[in-house]
Order: C-alpha cells, then structure tokens, then sequence
C-alpha cells in the first residue's frame, strides 16, 4: 500500500506540475512567438481541460483504489495544495492589484484542471457503479479550500483604496491626440489665422519641438507661415514627446530650433550646462493652471491654503467649505506629467495624500494607476485651462452633457482678462526657448508670433495674449 501512495503520488505530482508549466508556456506563447503552440485558446483548453478529463477518466478506471479518503484523493490535493500556499506570501508581497491577479491566475490554473479531473472521475465511477460517497468527500474539501482562497482575494481587494464609482460623465486624459492637429492634413483641427499671414518661410523652416499638450499652437503657427511643406514631411520639422523631458534633450542636443512649452526645468537647465549651452526663454502668451468640479457642487472657489489642505489630506469633506457633506475625490497625475509638476510647486513642500487609483489592463497584466479624471458630483481635478475649457467643459458647449466649473481662487475666477492682467494667481506663462543662436529663419517667425498676427492666432487657439 505505502508504494503504492508513493506512485500516485509522484504521478500525480508530475501531472500538476506539467499542467502549471503548460500554463505558464500557454501565457508566455504570444510574447515569445516562436513556438509550434501559438493558438493560446486551444492550447489553454488542451491542458486545462482535455488532459485532465483523461486523466480522471483513467484513474477512474483503475480496477482497484485505496480504500481510505486520504490514499484515494489527497495524493491529487497535496501538489496544488503545496503549490498554492507556497504562492500565496510571494504574490502577497508585491503590488497589491498585481499580486491579486497573479493570485487568482494561479488559483484558476491549478482549481481548474483538478475540477475536470474530479468530474470524469466522478462519471465514470457512477457508469461503472462505484461508490462514490468518498468522492464527494474530497470534492467538498477542495470546494472549500477554493471558497476560502477566492474569499482571502476578495478581502485583499476590498482594502485597497483605489475603487472608483462609476457613471462618471466624463474622462479627462493625458495629452493632446495629436493626429488631429497635424499641420497639412485634411480637416484638421487647427486653428487658421482670420487674415492672410504677412511672413512665408519656403526654406531653411524652423524644427519645432515642445510639450503635447501645446503641439496644437506650434502646429498652427507652422500651417499659417510655412510654404513648400505638405502632410507627409511636415514631421521633419513639427514634432511632439508625450514627455516634455524628451522634447527638451531634443532641443539641446541640436535636434530642434525652439521648443514651446513651459519653462525648463533646473534639471533640464544643468543638463544643458553639461552641453555648454544656456536656455534662452522667450514668453509668447498666458495660460492657466485651474480647478475644476462638477457644475451641480455648490462650492465655488477654494483659497490656496484650502486646495493644499484638501490634496495633503487634512481636510477629506465638502462640507468644510459650505458644500454638501461628501467625500472630497481630489484627482490627481501621474508623476511625469507637467501638470502634477505644476501641482507638486503649488504644494511648496507639502506631501500629496494619496491619490485615487484604478485598476488599467491590458492582454497579460493589470497594474492599479492614477486615476484618470472622472466628473462626479463629489471630485475635484486639476488641469492646465486649454485642455479643460476648450476640449472638456461645458463652457464652450453649454448644450452638452459635460457640467464642469472651473473654481475660482481667493474670489478670483480664471477668465482671459484675469489671466492677463496676472490677477489669477496660478497663471503660467508659455514660452519659446533656445538653445543656441537662432538662425534668420527662426528669428523672423519668433517676431511674428510675437507681433499682432501671432498673437491673434494664439489667441484663436486658445490661449491669452501677452498683455
């Protein structure tokens, strides 16, 4: 009997560990390519379910079974059994969001294929007219061990405070989708100045170069006054980084003639001392860093002392500003975004609370991010003033279904006029910089954005003139 439990035993072992392995293979196929395997779904299905079934039909048709609970059916718990506690505190220890999906992967690769083995045991012991009252023994213990694992899971989720409600109205992403603003093209969204521009560059253009989140601004300056350029080589001279670290390497590595954007950074200042270069900003035009909530929250302006009260965490309720008596879910960026680089300085050194999070997938992974921007009647966001009042609020499309307020600070509401003059306070100046002795050709389309041409444009795009 004992060499017997000792070859089920190791057969059985075998078999749990081939089937985790063919598993990991399974998930692993797409991203290697080069194996004869590269159907995943039928792969997953052949070792999930076909060899299992087979074998529990087999192991039901032997002539003889150990007679105890233990020697018939523990031997097939014990490998998975093993397996999983020794998983559970390795998948516990990383990212709570990425730990419970490699946990629950886990749990379906190993609960499935025993669950198939169980059922054509169980079939084909009833056709033969077995016993199989032990059977269900063990099927109820595995059921609860499952039942106890999946609910661990559940408990962990609930902890983890990233839960965003949905209904939300409306998603405010990073970045500007730039294939809709390529200068050239057909029906782009750029803006188009209101007369016939007095400056033509046809040679030696300028390379531009900036942030995303303005492309839109040095890509219409390009359409007004650049001649001999078409859709398909505009690219050689108007480019754009979802990272504006990248756009300014460009810039300093002789890559490109201006950069717009924000002023650098000193990082990106000491990096072009290494260069021997010094950054030359000129300041073109005004924009706005601003708050924003849902039009039906009754608060209407916050004091800059208030918004680093909320987003450091000591104040967490509305109703500490005359609003409702709510949960304040103050959205956040990521990190390597300009605005919560912006945010980061108004904070002058307070810690940020931590932010709302939800769970971003994508085919072999899930990861628990920021939380991108959602419209409820409780949230308070943050954004640069184009991206939120031209794309996303209701300020130029009243008719819509889209109710964002911008928030006025210390009583003073972020309009054009106020952004001029500098009565807002968070108000961001946007700049051309250089890095090396602008050529002619740069030199005369600098003047002309900063003349009245220029500035009307700007204007039209968006964004607030110099005074």
């Amino acid at each position: 009997m004992r060499d017997r439990l000792k070859r089920i035993f190791t057969a059985y072992s075998a078999l749990s560990f081939a089937l985790v392995a063919g598993l990991t293979l399974t998930a692993a196929l797409p991203l290697i390519g080069k194996f004869p395997f590269t159907n995943n779904f039928y792969y997953a299905g052949l070792m999930w379910v076909v060899v299992p079934l087979l074998a529990g039909w087999l192991w039901a048709g032997k002539s003889s079974l150990p007679d105890t609970l233990f020697a018939r059916f523990m031997p097939l718990l014990l490998p998975p059994l093993l397996l999983l506690l020794a998983y559970i505190p390795f998948a516990l220890a990383g990212d709570p969001i990425v730990s419970e999906y490699r946990l629950i992967f886990t749990l379906v690769a190993l609960g499935t294929p025993y669950c198939f083995f169980y059922l054509a045991f169980l079939i084909r012991s009833e056709l033969r007219g077995r016993s199989t009252a032990k059977l269900r023994g063990a099927v109820n213990i595995f059921g609860v061990m499952l039942v106890g694992t999946y609910s661990a899971v559940a408990a962990h989720q609930a902890a983890i405070r990233e839960i965003i409600p949905p209904g939300a109205e409306v998603f405010i992403e990073r970045g500007v989708n730039t294939r809709f603003y390529i200068p050239f093209s057909k029906d782009n969204w750029l803006e188009q100045s209101a007369s016939t521009p007095s400056l033509r560059i046809s040679s030696e253009h300028p390379r531009l170069d900036g942030a995303i989140a303005v492309y839109h601004l040095y890509a219409a300056f390009a359409q007004a006054v650049y001649a001999g350029m078409d859709e398909k080589n505009i690219h050689e001279v108007v480019r754009s980084s979802s990272y504006t670290e990248r756009a300014y390497q460009r810039l300093i590595d002789g890559q490109s003639d201006i950069f717009f954007g924000a002023a650098p950074s000193p990082e990106q200042r000491d990096y072009a001392a290494t260069k021997r270069l010094h950054l030359t900003e000129i300041p073109i035009g005004k924009e706005a860093f601003v708050f924003f909530v849902h039009m039906d929250n009754p608060v209407r302006s916050l004091s800059l002392s208030q918004i680093k009260a909320v987003y450091s965490g000591r104040i967490r309720n509305w109703k500490a500003f005359g609003g409702l008596d709510e949960p304040i879910l103050a959205f956040q960026w990521p990190e390597d975004s300009e605005s919560q680089t912006t945010m980061l300085r108004l904070m002058e050194g307070e810690i940020l609370a931590r932010p709302p999070r939800e769970k971003k997938y994508d085919r072999y992974n899930v990861s628990l991010d920021v939380a991108s921007y959602r419209n409820l009647k409780n949230a308070l966001g943050y954004y640069f003033r184009w991206e939120t009042t031209v794309i996303f609020a209701n300020i130029f499309f009243p008719k819509s279904d889209i109710r964002l307020r911008l928030l006025a600070i210390d009583g003073v509401e972020p309009t054009p006029e106020n952004i001029q003059s500098g009565a807002y306070p968070f108000t961001v100046p946007l700049v051309a910089v250089t890095a090396r002795p602008l050529s002619a050709q740069s030199q005369r389309l600098l003047d002309w954005i900063l003349g009245p041409e220029g500035q009307e444009l700007l204007e039209r795009v968006g964004y607030v003139p110099l005074p």
